[in-house]
């Protein structure tokens, strides 16, 4: 169960897990719905650039996008979720 007060989930990015798979489960706690109902995330970023540009580049201090109703931000080691104010 969400807890509605839940604004925010930050997950840390698995060792040999794709970074969209991380931005997957950080949405995951907040989400009012199952993530099977919720759009692909595909709509709202190139999923294989995102994953490709984490696992080869190293001079990437921080990405932003919208996901659904959230926002996203990727670092080099977490992801952060949060619903915007």
């Amino acid at each position: 169960m969400t807890d509605p007060n839940q604004s925010e989930c930050v997950v840390e990015i698995g060792e040999e897990e794709y970074v969209s798979e991380a931005v997957l489960r950080a949405v995951e706690p907040l989400a009012d719905r199952p993530l099977l109902d919720l759009p692909p995330l595909q709509e709202s970023i190139d999923v294989d650039s995102l994953d490709r540009l984490f696992e080869t580049s190293d001079s990437i201090d921080q990405l932003q996008f919208e996901y659904e109703k959230y926002e996203v931000t990727i670092e080099p080691e977490s992801v952060r979720v949060s619903e915007p104010y």
